[in-house]
C-alpha cells in the first residue's frame, strides 16, 4: 500500500488554488513533493478555462461586475463554474502506480470516485466519450472519460496534464445546481435564458438535485478519500503544504493575475 498525502487547504482565491495544484506538479516531478489528494474550494467564486480554451463565449465584463475571478487551469478542456462545488487533485506518478496511458488513468481515478460516491448512497457512472452538446464552451455541457454521470447526468468533471512522468488530475463536484449562476455570465446570443436553462437541465446535475438534499462536505470528502484509497491502493495521511511548496505556489499564481 502506497503513502500518499492528503491536503484540505479549505477556501482560497482562483489564482493561489492553481498555483498549489501547479507547484505540486512541479515539486513531485522533481521528486520533492510526495503524491497528494487535495480538496479545496474558491472565494471569490470563480470560473477555470482550459489551457487551450483561447476563444469561449464567457462574459467577462459581467463575471468582473459580479465579482467572479476568472483563471486558466493548466488542464484542458472548457469552462468550469467554482461555486457550490467542491474540488479536488490528485497529483502523483508511475511510481504511485498512475498508468501512462490517459484513457487508464482517467478510468482508475473514476473508479475511485464512484466507489466514493456509492459509500454516501450515490450509483454513479464513469461517462464515455459524448463531446457534442448544445454549449461547448461550458465543460459540464460535455461528457468525456473521467466524468461521472447519474441518471445520464453530469455532476463530477475533471481533466489532467502530466509533465514527465507526474500527472495532475483536478476535478469539480457540483454541490448545488449552478444553472442560474451560468445563465448570467454565458453570452446567449439569440438564445432565451429559458432555452439555455432547458439545455443545461437536461444534461447536468448536482449532488443537492439528486439527493433531495444539502450535501454534507465533510461526509463527501471522507467517501471519496475511501473510494480512492481503494482504487489507488494508497494509505492517505491528512498533512499540510511545506514552505517550497507555498513559496513556489505564491509565484506561479502572481503571474496568474
Amino acid at each position: 500500500m502506497n503513502a500518499w498525502r492528503l491536503l484540505d487547504t479549505g477556501t482560497l482565491p482562483a489564482a493561489l488554488n492553481m498555483g498549489i495544484d501547479m507547484a505540486l506538479l512541479e515539486l513531485h516531478a522533481r521528486g520533492v513533493s510526495p503524491p497528494t489528494l487535495r480538496f479545496y474550494q474558491w472565494n471569490p467564486p470563480a470560473i477555470s478555462l482550459g489551457y487551450f480554451q483561447r476563444r469561449h463565449s464567457i462574459d467577462l465584463a459581467a463575471c468582473s461586475e459580479m465579482g467572479l475571478d476568472v483563471v486558466t487551469r493548466p488542464t484542458g478542456g472548457h469552462a468550469v463554474l467554482h461555486e457550490n462545488d467542491l474540488t479536488y487533485s490528485v497529483i502523483a506518478g508511475a511510481a504511485e502506480g498512475i498508468p501512462v496511458k490517459l484513457a487508464d488513468a482517467y478510468k482508475l481515478l473514476g473508479d475511485g470516485l464512484v466507489k466514493g460516491f456509492r459509500l454516501i448512497g450515490l450509483e454513479t457512472v464513469r461517462a464515455g466519450n459524448n463531446l457534442t452538446a448544445p454549449e461547448t464552451d461550458i465543460c459540464f455541457m460535455r461528457f468525456a472519460a473521467g466524468d461521472i454521470l447519474h441518471n445520464g447526468k453530469k455532476f463530477a468533471g475533471s481533466a489532467l496534464t502530466l509533465k514527465g512522468s507526474s500527472m495532475l488530475q483536478h476535478g469539480s463536484v457540483v454541490l448545488d445546481s449552478q444553472r442560474d449562476r451560468w445563465a448570467t455570465v454565458v453570452n446567449l446570443k439569440d438564445r432565451s435564458h429559458e432555452e439555455f436553462n432547458q439545455h443545461l437541465a437536461s444534461r447536468t446535475t448536482s449532488l443537492g438535485e439528486i439527493s433531495g438534499q444539502k450535501v454534507n462536505p465533510s461526509e463527501l470528502k471522507a467517501a471519496l478519500v475511501a473510494g480512492l484509497a481503494m482504487s489507488l491502493n494508497a494509505e492517505f495521511q491528512p498533512g499540510e503544504l511545506t514552505s517550497d511548496e507555498w513559496a513556489l505556489a505564491h509565484d506561479i499564481a502572481g503571474n496568474l493575475d
